[in-house]
């Protein structure tokens, strides 16, 4: 589900930050936070010390609430491209989550939990602010895309339909060279089933080859 347009404070926080990281934002000056914690109709708060977007989709609203971020099928087929979204979104935890794990089990006991760690972190608050500086568009809500196909291609999707959606991605304009580092950060025996299947772009197969081959020497 493609989130909603809809401008608020916590846009250019990633949609989301905690009480204790708008503090730190603004040097201690309560005062500043009054926009978030008052709301408007744009922000609101979703449980104790932790402020979202409104126009949050409920996907979102339910990896907020969990303390955990969207990921594998679930990032991807928000980008638009064709592949079948999940009946229940895909979640990532870090490991030792307890009170995460506790709200999950509780309130969405059938979505697909991660847990291994991600090789791509979500941008700290810090570096969201900066990206939206520059006219970026954080999201500390979902899996880095190259993190969210890298787990997707391990453990959700067969190596033909792994293949299939680099053909696509590759169409829709993603860069060859991102392609190829979320292959060289899958499991060796993916990108070994991929190449036999005749599954990889040649320009994404050239550019993990060479990727693998300097990795290799070093």
């Amino acid at each position: 589900m493609l989130r909603s347009t809809g401008e608020s404070p916590l846009c250019s926080f990633g949609h989301i930050a905690t009480h204790a990281e708008l503090l730190r934002t603004f040097h201690g000056q309560e005062s500043a936070i009054i926009p978030f914690r008052m709301g408007y109709g744009r922000t609101e708060l979703l449980r104790m010390g932790v402020y979202i977007c409104s126009h949050l989709t409920e996907e979102e609203r339910l990896a907020a609430w969990c303390g955990g971020h969207l990921d594998c099928v679930t990032v991807l087929a928000g980008l638009g491209l064709p592949i079948a979204a999940p009946d229940h979104p895909h979640l990532r935890f870090r490991r030792g989550q307890r009170g995460a794990a506790a709200r999950w089990r509780a309130d969405a006991p059938l979505a697909r939990v991660h847990w291994s760690g991600p090789r791509t972190r979500v941008p700290s608050l810090e570096a969201t602010k900066r990206s939206a500086r520059k006219g970026g568009l954080p999201d500390r809500l979902r899996m880095p895309w190259r993190e969210a196909l890298r787990q997707a291609m391990t453990t959700c999707l067969t190596y033909a339909e792994s293949g299939e959606l680099l053909a696509a991605m590759c169409d829709d304009g993603f860069a060859a060279e991102d392609l190829a580092h979320a292959i060289t950060v899958a499991p060796r025996r993916v990108y070994v089933a991929l190449l036999r299947l005749g599954a990889i772009p040649q320009d994404v197969q050239r550019i993990a080859s060479e990727a693998l081959e300097r990795e290799h020497h070093s």
